[in-house]
C-alpha cells in the first residue's frame, strides 16, 4: 500500500523551523531548572524581581513551554498538519510570555531576552505559514 504521506521532500526552511523550535525548548526547560534551583537564592530574586513563589511559577510555565515545544517541534519535522496549528498556539503563547516578561522586568537581559524570542517566534510562523514550499510539504500531511 502506497500513501502520499513522507513522499515530499521536506524544505530546509522547515527543518530550520523544527531545530529553532528544539533549541527554544532547551533553553526554556534550563530557564526553567535555574528558576526553581535559585528560588530561595536572595540574589537571583533581587536581580529577576520576582519572590520564591514567583520563582516557582516561572519554573513551571517554562517547564510546561518547554515540553511543548519539544512535542511541536517533532511533529513539524515528521510533517504533521496539526503540528502547524500546535505551532501557532505556542508560539503566540511564546510571544504572550516575552512580552509580559519585558513589561514586568525592566533590566536590559530580560529586555533583549524578551526581543529576541519575539523575533524567533515571528520568524517561525512566517516560515510555516507565508513560505510557499512550506505549504506544499505540508498539503499531503494528515
Amino acid at each position: 500500500m502506497s500513501s502520499s504521506i513522507g513522499t515530499a521532500r521536506r524544505p530546509g526552511v522547515v527543518t530550520f523551523v523544527g531545530i529553532v523550535i528544539y533549541i527554544q525548548a532547551v533553553v526554556a526547560l534550563a530557564f526553567g531548572i535555574v528558576a526553581f534551583i535559585e528560588r530561595n537564592n536572595a540574589k537571583f530574586s533581587l536581580v529577576t524581581g520576582q519572590s520564591s513563589g514567583d520563582l516557582i511559577v516561572t519554573a513551571i510555565v517554562e517547564v510546561i513551554i518547554a515540553l511543548a515545544l519539544f512535542a511541536v517541534g517533532t511533529g513539524i519535522l515528521s510533517g504533521l498538519k496539526g503540528a502547524r496549528l500546535l505551532v501557532a498556539i505556542v508560539m503566540g503563547f511564546r510571544i504572550v510570555v516575552a512580552a509580559w516578561w519585558m513589561v514586568t522586568h525592566h533590566a536590559g537581559g530580560f529586555h533583549s531576552a524578551g526581543i529576541v524570542t519575539i523575533g524567533v517566534a515571528v520568524f517561525v510562523l512566517w516560515a510555516l505559514y507565508a513560505h510557499k514550499e512550506s505549504d506544499e510539504f505540508y498539503e499531503g500531511a494528515l
